[in-house]
């Protein structure tokens, strides 16, 4: 994750945006794809069972959302201070995966959870 973040942190730094702001909104997009079809795969699954979910309706189902994207903002806020960040542009300053990943990879993480994701839904429940 750090070698992410620093790669999203360099990407938005580069183009002119407010880097920590516009990576941690980067890692809450793809983090929020993920769950939005973890939350539509464990409905599926309750609904085949013929069980009741009382945590996927109402605001609970917000909740599910919500939370983990929270925390993931408070994490983000609490690791990745300017020292830390410092310390990452040290480490990955001449890394050889700087030249194979290019930015446009990293950029369509969220592409990429969505694609997997919905194949693997696809896959479990509409066989």
């Amino acid at each position: 994750m750090d070698y992410i973040f620093y790669r999203l942190y360099r990407m938005y730094e580069k183009h002119g945006d407010p880097p920590y702001l516009s990576a941690v909104i980067h890692l809450c997009y793809s983090l929020g794809i993920s769950l939005i079809i973890a939350f539509f795969a464990i409905k599926e699954w309750y609904d085949m069972q013929h069980k009741y979910a009382w945590f996927l309706e109402g605001l609970y189902s917000l909740c599910f959302l919500l939370v983990p994207l929270c925390l993931l903002i408070i994490y983000c806020c609490v690791r990745y201070r300017k020292k830390k960040i410092l310390e990452l542009k040290k480490k990955y300053q001449g890394c050889t995966r700087n030249k194979l990943i290019s930015n446009w990879m990293i950029f369509c993480i969220p592409i990429y959870i969505a694609i997997i994701g919905i194949l693997i839904f696809r896959k479990l429940f509409i066989a």
